[in-house]
């Protein structure tokens, strides 16, 4: 946890003392940037947010026990120095670079194993699997949730103290730069990137500057570093053969240095593969793209020393996050509860594993907007449908604007308009689900995050309890 006295604090983060307190705490003891779950002692940040401005709740921080304070320099207005005589307010230029300048400072005091993850797709799901692999042999600090951005990576970074052995940290970004900067935060020797896809396209305009920005983690760690890349991606295969740092590769398809084959489906759904044709492992995941995020994250435990025997147990173990491929059992149905988010190729993916699911039913798709994929997400939309219809599923509801072009695409080939259904709400979605669903029927829910499928799960569970 973040120990840091006044003077580092003013040292650290060039800021100056905006007031002379009364008090005598002149150090903090942890972080926060969260006036409601502040703990006495902790060094309040305030952080300007989409909803809410930290800067609001500076007194409210004051007086629940907050020992030093950082403000931005535009934002003392509101705020009296005469309301703050207890305690040291520092005034810096922007706030959310001081808060990644004293992570930086508190991470540089630790030497240890330190793997960032970036990618489009998996980058969570790959992060918790890592993390679990390493954990039967080291202390890991994750990052927490999804906290993955200028924000939630520093968060992470405060926790480390000296019972830490390892560290696994989810690097994500929204524009160019954002990567780059959160590795030069957070210093990692081993860097993950599972895949290159379309996501964020309003801000990143192509495949290429997304892979670019991916690249980002690689060529700001300091070295000696270690890349573990997919061999099987377009743009990482390309990397690999630059021989621009030192690299380990797995993969299905291409030559890798940690390769699965003897795919198969067991009777649930599960995916189970064989590494290097000697050791199998059956994952309690669906879809053949979490044999990629288990392959990356035995490629990291076998470079960091783990047992090849305990990285299986330790992968056999792991179960999904919520809202991840997450298999739910109601009333007599299955739903894949996928609605954490989408994207083209997750939602391609997610297609697939619906289509290889073994089922006494149907299977029923239920998609939601793609979201932030710019000028082409009619284009991606459609391009979807193609897949749906190709997939041979039984139903396809949609809901949302965008998703009206799925059904556009499945129809144009050859799935028939008495098996789409689109609907503008999730309540409606759930009201047809609940009148149409029949025992040993296969549903897949899947959406980008701001459509919150999730509330169709939800409704489900509720309507078939209520049943029962």
């Amino acid at each position: 946890m973040l120990s840091i006295s006044l003077n580092e604090l003013l040292k650290v983060t060039g800021g100056k003392l905006w007031n002379e307190a009364k008090g005598n705490q002149t150090v903090a003891k942890g972080v926060s940037i969260d006036s409601r779950t502040i703990k006495e002692g902790n060094l309040f940040v305030a952080i300007p947010g989409e909803k809410f401005d930290g800067h609001q709740f500076v007194l409210e921080a004051a007086k629940k026990g907050a020992s030093l304070v950082i403000m931005s320099k535009e934002k003392i207005n509101p705020v009296e120095k005469k309301e703050l005589n207890e305690i040291f307010v520092v005034l810096v230029e922007d706030t959310k670079k001081a808060l990644r300048e004293i992570a930086a400072w508190h991470r540089n005091k630790f030497e240890l194993p330190t793997v960032a993850v970036t990618g489009t797709n998996g980058k969570t799901t790959t992060k918790e699997m890592i993390a679990k692999v390493l954990s039967s042999k080291f202390k890991v600090l994750k990052s927490m949730k999804s906290y993955n951005n200028l924000v939630g990576v520093p968060l992470t970074l405060f926790e480390l103290d000296r019972d830490i052995h390892a560290l696994v940290l989810e690097l994500g970004m929204s524009s160019p730069g954002e990567i780059g900067i959160l590795t030069q935060t957070a210093k990692p020797n081993i860097g993950v990137i599972t895949n290159i896809g379309p996501a964020h396209l309003e801000s990143m305009e192509s495949l290429e500057k997304i892979a670019q920005a991916k690249f980002e983690l690689l060529e700001h760690m300091p070295l000696p570093h270690t890349a573990v890349l997919n061999a099987d991606d377009e743009f990482l295969a390309k990397r690999i053969k630059a021989l621009k740092e030192k690299t380990i590769s797995f993969g299905i398809e291409n030559k890798a240095d940690f390769k699965a084959n003897e795919l198969n489906i067991r009777d649930e759904g599960y995916m189970g593969f064989r590494v290097n044709g000697k050791l199998d492992i059956n994952l309690k995941l669906l879809g053949e793209h979490n044999v990629y995020n288990a392959l990356a994250a035995f490629a990291v435990g076998s470079l960091l020393g783990v047992d090849e025997f305990k990285i299986k147990e330790s992968l056999q173990r792991y179960t999904p996050s919520e809202l991840r491929m997450e298999l739910v059992e109601i009333g007599n149905v299955k739903v894949i509860n996928d609605s954490y988010n989408a994207n083209p190729v997750s939602m391609e993916k997610a297609i697939k594993t619906l289509k290889q699911m073994k089922s006494p039913g149907r299977k029923i798709a239920l998609l939601g907007d793609m979201l932030e994929l710019g000028e082409k997400a009619f284009d991606y939309h459609l391009k979807l449908g193609k897949s749906v219809a190709e997939s041979e599923i039984d139903l396809l509801l949609t809901v949302g604007k965008f998703s009206l072009a799925i059904g556009q695409g499945a129809k144009e080939y050859g799935m028939s308009p008495e098996k789409i259904w689109a609907f503008d709400n999730n309540e409606k979605a759930s009201a047809y689900l609940f009148e149409n669903l029949k025992a040993g029927d296969v549903v897949l829910i899947k959406g980008s995050r701001k459509m919150k499928l999730e509330e169709v799960v939800l409704s489900l569970k509720s309507w078939f309890g209520r049943q029962n």
